[in-house]
């Protein structure tokens, strides 16, 4: 009788932030990346070998953006074969800007420069 012998292979956690990726058109520019699941994954204990990680993100994010939107997708892989395919979300939504929110952002900015 043959067992399969396992290993578990940590990567990263869900709520760690992946990286900020830039936003155009927002009232703020840039936003955090986290994965949508944590990076873990089974193989077998006789494979052995490092395990790359490539990262896309979708080009010319612009606003609006909800929170948990898919904005890329991170994909391990050994030896040559993809393990795992993970896809990066937002952490926080980010708005639109309009002639409002920008107002109230130079007003706050000037604000801040006179104290």
């Amino acid at each position: 009788m043959d067992f399969l012998i396992l290993q578990v292979f940590h990567l990263e956690k869900r709520e760690i932030a992946f990286g900020s990726v830039n936003v155009e058109k927002g009232v703020s520019s840039s936003i955090n990346a986290i994965l949508s699941e944590d990076a873990s994954f089974f193989i077998k204990k006789s494979k052995s070998g490092n395990v790359t990680q490539n990262v896309t993100f979708k080009e010319n994010l612009e606003a609006p953006i909800e929170k948990g939107e898919v904005i890329g997708n991170v994909t391990y892989t050994m030896d040559n074969e993809e393990i795992k395919s993970i896809n990066i979300i937002a952490e926080n939504e980010v708005k639109k800007i309009n002639l409002l929110n920008m107002t109230a952002a130079i007003y706050k900015d000037w604000f801040n420069m006179l104290r």
